[in-house]
């Protein structure tokens, strides 16, 4: 039996001491007569559905972002922090919607109250007279609530799909080809299974995309960067390749985002900008109108369902870009689509690739075999850049 059986047969063996059941979960948040959620971002409106289901209304949302404050978000009002605490009345649980870096670890639910919340973000909500404030991530261990995943909420998996998975699982820990990939794949899945309060070995997030085990810099380099937003990638690209390269293919659907990566773009030397093709696109399968649920900022994600704003999908294969060299993509749940998008391409021209893994329970094993399935003679290593939430898939 190997490591990653022998995790399976564990969890199998111990779940019942493991799972929180339903009913628990419902229990301690029914002791509130208003949830508040902290963070309309799009891991908040995870959570908010998936407390609907279990017949949970949110009573307000909180959120510092001046944009946001005053609006709805999926029909639930958004509030300032401080100011609304005046008009929560009761008993009020502050659900902190933020993933974390999983380092704050209680046993049970009293305990997590105490422990009062996500380190960034529980002082201001003490300072403002909210007592009870928890992570949503306590409730990981509830199996039940995170099954059929509707929208991104990594810190917690749908345990049951990774069990009707696990052929898939154990084939892609073999695919990986360096011990350090397989040690941050066994890991996540432990942490997943078994222990959430185990440490999974992290990279510098200067690194991120760019880990220079991987990324050479060169001065024919062709990058398409999809979830361009205002351009951070495009600034590292810069940094560590230098002005000497030969194309710059930048995909962003949130207007907002593609405004700031257009000023962005404008502020470069003549030589550098006309080598840039930006586009307020999404990429995606095939060439269709999508729906976006836009952010303005991090984390807006295609939802044909409840999205608002209209955006093109784009297949790579048809920008228009050859002899491509790296193609990164974090693009919020929408990365198998956009591989699927890019398939000529990189069978063509093999760039080295570089695909957030985490935003779907599916994407930690499905993301690897896509890439196998369309070029097995790829490299696949895994490296994580916030402890479980966060981690990258490379091929080279």
């Amino acid at each position: 039996m190997n490591k990653i059986q022998e995790i399976f047969r564990t969890f199998r063996e111990n779940r019942p001491n493991i799972e929180m059941p339903l009913a628990e979960a419902q229990a301690n948040l029914g002791r509130f007569n208003n949830i508040v959620l902290y963070g309309a971002g799009s891991s908040g409106i995870a959570v908010l559905y998936f407390l609907r289901r279990i017949g949970i209304e949110p009573r307000f949302f909180l959120d510092s972002d001046l944009k946001k404050q005053g609006n709805f978000c999926e029909g639930v009002e958004i509030l300032e922090p401080t100011t609304a605490r005046e008009r929560i009345t009761g008993n009020v649980l502050v659900l902190v919607c933020i993933n974390t870096d999983g380092k704050r670890y209680c046993k049970s639910f009293d305990e997590a109250l105490r422990a009062g919340g996500h380190h960034a973000v529980h002082q201001k909500l003490a300072d403002a007279g909210y007592d009870h404030v928890i992570d949503y991530t306590f409730f990981r261990h509830c199996f039940e609530l995170f099954q059929n995943e509707q929208y991104n909420a990594p810190s917690c998996s749908d345990i049951d799909l990774m069990l009707a998975h696990e052929a898939e699982i154990e084939k892609t820990y073999d695919l990986l080809s360096d011990p350090l990939s397989k040690e941050v794949f066994e890991k996540i899945l432990r942490f997943r299974l078994l222990d959430d309060t185990l440490s999974v070995p992290t990279m510098p997030q200067d690194n991120q995309y760019f880990e220079p085990e991987f990324y050479k810099p060169r001065f024919d380099a062709v990058f398409i960067d999809c979830g361009a937003f205002d351009g951070i990638s495009a600034r590292t690209f810069f940094r560590v390749n230098g002005d000497s390269f030969a194309g710059y293919y930048g995909l962003e659907p949130d207007a907002a985002n593609f405004q700031r990566l257009s000023a962005y773009a404008d502020t470069l030397a003549p030589n550098m900008r006309e080598k840039m093709h930006i586009r307020e696109a999404a990429a995606w399968k095939k060439k269709s109108p999508l729906k976006l649920y836009a952010l303005q900022g991090p984390g807006s994600f295609v939802a044909n369902d409840i999205g608002t704003d209209n955006v093109q999908g784009v297949r790579i294969d048809q920008l228009g870009a050859e002899n491509v060299t790296f193609l990164k993509m974090n693009i919020e749940g929408s990365e198998k689509e956009a591989l699927a998008g890019a398939r000529a391409m990189i069978c063509r021209d093999k760039p080295l690739l570089a695909i957030a893994g985490y935003h779907r329970t599916e994407d930690f094993w499905e993301i690897p075999l896509q890439i196998h399935a369309m070029r097995e003679d790829y490299a696949l290593h895994l490296r994580s850049y916030m402890n479980h939430i966060s981690f990258v898939c490379y091929a080279d």
